[in-house]
This record gives C-alpha cells, structure tokens and sequence, in this order.
C-alpha cells in the first residue's frame, strides 16, 4: 500500500530514528555495520512504499543519523570514506526501492486495466419455484 505523498516523510525521520535508537542498544557504536544495515533498511522501505523525493528525504536524514551519532558520537556530521560509503548505499537504497515501487505500481495498473476492460461476467441461472 502506497502512503499518500505528504507522510512519506514524516514516516520515513519517525522510522529512522527508531531504527538508529534500536541499532545503537544493539551496540552500533562499536559496530557500525549495525547501524548502517538497519537505517539502509529503512530507506530500502520508505522508496518502494512512498514517492522518490520522500525517499530520497528519508536517505539523506539516515544519512545525517549515522554521520552525527554513529560515526562522530558528538552530533556532528563527519565527511571520511565511512560516511561516504554510507552515502552510497544510502542512495542505492533509495534508488532500489524506487525501482522496486515502480514494478509494483506498473503490475498493479496491467492488472486494474485487465479487469475494466474485460469484466467478469457472471451467469445468472433462471429461479425455480419448488414444485409442491
């Protein structure tokens, strides 16, 4: 099901944060692939159920998260090669999903427009009164 445009957003910081505040009890800041799988996952969400800007949105705010309280534990953003891959797959997830979207979207319009154009008829068989 496909979030209407103006909550993608929203949806996609609330789940961000989330994620982010799970990955760190899991102890991302030791690790910080946990982190960066869990907030790449969300992203991968957020661009096959809402639109390519709120995606993209979403990829950026994972990608402050992780730069400012992952990698630089001070709320800083941090620009090293760490957050740069982080970037990257931020961006591939977004675009993944998009696509992913996309396929989904078009199936769901082949099969809406099969069904208007040949609806399904149904025969309808004569009533019988029982004979006493």
């Amino acid at each position: 099901m496909r979030n209407p445009e103006c909550f993608g957003f929203p949806f996609g910081c609330v789940a961000v944060v989330c994620a982010a505040s799970v990955a760190g009890l899991l102890g991302s800041a030791r690790h910080h692939g946990f982190s960066l799988a869990a907030l790449a996952f969300v992203v991968l969400v957020a661009g096959a159920v809402t639109s390519l800007a709120a995606a993209a949105g979403t990829g950026l705010i994972a990608w402050s998260v992780h730069s400012g309280f992952t990698v630089g534990g001070l709320g800083e953003l941090e620009f090293t090669p760490e957050t740069g891959v982080a970037a990257a797959v931020f961006c591939g997830a977004t675009l993944v999903g998009a696509a992913y979207r996309g396929r989904w979207v078009q199936r769901a319009t082949t099969i809406a427009t099969t069904v208007v154009k040949d609806p399904p008829t149904f025969k309808v068989s004569t009533f019988r009164t029982p004979s006493i």
